[in-house]
């Protein structure tokens, strides 16, 4: 029996899986009947590292989000090509992208770049046999024809060169001179070719310094001793001779801080990383016609009726941080040139607050002037009294400063909506037989309630923007975060981001200046805020808590559920003017550290980069370690 039965195991085992294998067969052709079309994008090098390669991606993420014809779920791979310089190589990631992906049907390619399309022409039939291609970031010049067949299309761009080396003329009067500034990357060298045909045109005119396949290193130390009259043309550069990989970005920003001359580039997501400007390359408007051509595609359109599109506006793009370093007027820009980064003035960045309150003050003013002078008036016309005409009188005016209200904050418009409908309640009260005042007295109180309401709100502000010396005093770290998230409600509802509060019961108190404590939380939350807005997919959630730790102290924490933080960029974010932000000064951590550690306490920070950050700070309670004085005031963080 024992026998027989074994005999018949194979066969039931060979049963089961064949019965698992269609199950799954047939929920795959399920979902893809639904209507979700997966489309795969390839990157040659440095992914979503790499700035322009990020806006490529959320570009074309943004456009199929847009569609309501079919559900595409959007994937990427990075093909690292300066790692597999050669075909034999690129072989074996052939293989290897052809096993990754031979469970998963894909619909629709998108490689990046020239050289992502050209390894995916190579490889297709091996990898995607029979899948359409749209390419994006192909660079057309001079004679080149655009790849176009029956199941390939695209979009290209096209770099402005020469118009960038007039710029740089332009701007810098007596220009003699161009270094030209290349990594040995397959891309570098691509690049580094369409440079040297375009600057075919200034021979005799400019010199040319060619700064070319240098260790980093080195072309640090030369671009710190160029001679006067000398722009820089930041190429691009990816690995140097020594066979080193660099983020393009990065090294641009490094080349640009040891540089004597400026720096001048031609690709849009570059600016920022110390570039003068440049006319430059629209990758965002490259990226979302791909995904309009794509969207085509997976609708049922054939490829062949799709024609290539080059984007061919390169628009002057400048930083205005970057001119102010080198000395250059905007007024010798070209007209119409985009200037981003610009820093305003208080006056600038304030006047419109400065004169709307200022209107305010003297129409209200106005206004009470020409109510008296009509209850004077009236006063000498009648021989009534009294009293019952002064106060409806004085309700007008308390009724036309609640509508002049509007024009206030948000933070304050609710409380002043407030007092207004309890004065109509009241007037309406009194017109009775008897009044009731009872009702009356109630209705004031509320009104001197949201009056103090509002005040508290304005003095929080002003006392955040005014710069006093720190008051020591036992504080409540609960309230300190309270404070925080009630100024960055509106900003954090406009971003579509929930801000949760998880404070801890029973919290000791610690001793310091509840300004600049609530100045670090709001630094938290705003980095907090920033963070999340990257993320494509909600929740968007922050989250700040306080909470008693082992060794007696006291912390307020701020996480998110953005991208997180590299583990090397997390050991230098308190450390100044180390900053990711291409518009940042890197100060607003190192002051809040130093503001902490004034007040006897540390900072710190965790990241995971699949679960966001969260940024942590620790204070001692009660007067166990009084605040020395702070440098950090009362200065905005950020």
């Amino acid at each position: 029996m024992r026998s027989s039965f074994l005999s018949f195991m194979p066969a039931r085992v060979c049963f089961f899986c064949a019965l698992a294998v269609c199950i799954c067969m047939l929920h795959a052709r399920g979902l893809h009947a639904a209507g979700v079309k997966n489309v795969l994008v390839v990157f040659p090098e440095e992914a979503w590292t790499a700035h322009a390669y990020r806006t490529i991606y959320n570009a074309l993420k943004s456009k199929f989000d847009e569609t309501r014809q079919n559900e595409v779920t959007l994937f990427g791979e990075s093909l690292d090509l300066y790692l597999f310089p050669d075909g034999s190589r690129q072989q074996y990631l052939a293989e290897f992208l052809r096993e990754k992906f031979s469970r998963m049907k894909i619909d629709l390619l998108i490689p990046v770049a020239p050289s992502s399309l050209s390894f995916v022409l190579r490889t297709r039939d091996t990898i995607f046999p029979g899948i359409p291609v749209v390419y994006c970031g192909e660079v057309a010049h001079g004679g080149k024809r655009l790849e176009h067949r029956s199941d390939v299309t695209g979009t290209a761009l096209t770099l402005d060169i020469v118009g960038t080396i007039d710029l740089a003329r332009r701007v810098q009067p007596g220009l003699k001179r161009i270094a030209a500034v290349a990594g040995t990357s397959m891309i570098d060298e691509y690049l580094l070719s369409l440079f040297r045909g375009a600057f075919q045109n200034y021979e005799g005119e400019l010199e040319l310094i060619d700064l070319t396949g240098l260790p980093l290193n080195r072309l640090l130390d030369n671009v710190s001793g160029l001679p006067a009259s000398t722009a820089i043309i930041y190429i691009g550069f990816q690995r140097d001779v020594d066979g080193r990989i660099f983020s393009t970005a990065a090294t641009m920003k490094l080349v640009s801080q040891a540089a004597n001359v400026p720096l001048f580039n031609f690709i849009d997501t570059a600016l920022g990383y110390g570039s003068v400007g440049g006319c430059m390359t629209q990758i965002e408007t490259m990226a979302k016609k791909t995904g309009e051509f794509a969207l085509r595609v997976l609708s049922g359109e054939s490829i062949s009726a799709i024609e290539p599109a080059v984007i061919r506006e390169n628009p002057a793009m400048f930083d205005w941080r970057e001119l102010k370093r080198w000395g250059i007027a905007e007024s010798t820009l070209p007209p119409g040139s985009i200037v981003r980064f610009k820093e305003y003035s208080h006056w600038e960045e304030f006047r419109w607050w400065v004169i709307g309150i200022f209107s305010f003050i003297c129409l209200q003013t106005l206004l009470i002037f020409l109510l008296i002078q009509n209850i004077f008036k009236r006063k000498q016309a009648e021989d009534q009294s009294s009293r019952d005409r002064q106060h409806l009188a004085h309700i007008s005016r308390v009724s036309t400063v609640g509508q002049l209200g509007h024009s206030l904050a948000h933070e304050i418009n609710q409380p002043l909506a407030a007092m207004r409908v309890n004065a109509e309640a009241a007037q309406k009260l009194l017109e009775g037989e008897p009044p009731d005042l009872g009702e009356v007295r109630a209705a004031l109180g509320d009104i001197v309630a949201d009056s103090k309401r509002a005040q508290e709100v304005v003095a929080c502000i002003r006392d955040l923007v005014r710069n006093k010396p720190p008051e020591l005093n036992s504080l409540e770290l609960n309230r300190v975060a309270r404070d925080a998230v009630q100024m960055v409600q509106t900003d954090a509802a406009s971003k579509g981001t929930a801000v949760r509060l998880e404070l801890a019961e029973d919290l000791p108190a610690v001793y310091g200046d509840h300004v600049q404590l609530q100045q670090v939380a709001l630094n938290f939350l705003l980095n907090a805020l920033e963070s999340v807005s990257e993320n494509p997919y909600p929740p968007k959630l922050v989250t700040v808590k306080t909470d008693k730790e082992a060794d007696g102290r006291v912390s307020l924490s701020v996480s998110d559920n953005g991208p997180g933080i590299e583990p090397e960029i997390a050991k230098h974010l308190f450390e100044p003017f180390f900053t990711t932000k291409p518009e940042g000064l890197g100060l607003g951590l190192s002051i809040c550290r130093s503001i902490i550690e004034a007040h006897g306490g540390s900072l710190s920070v965790d990241s995971n980069l699949e679960n966001g950050a969260t940024f942590r700070l620790h204070l001692p309670v009660g007067s166990a370690a009084k605040p020395k004085a702070s440098s950090g005031g009362s200065k905005n963080v950020g």
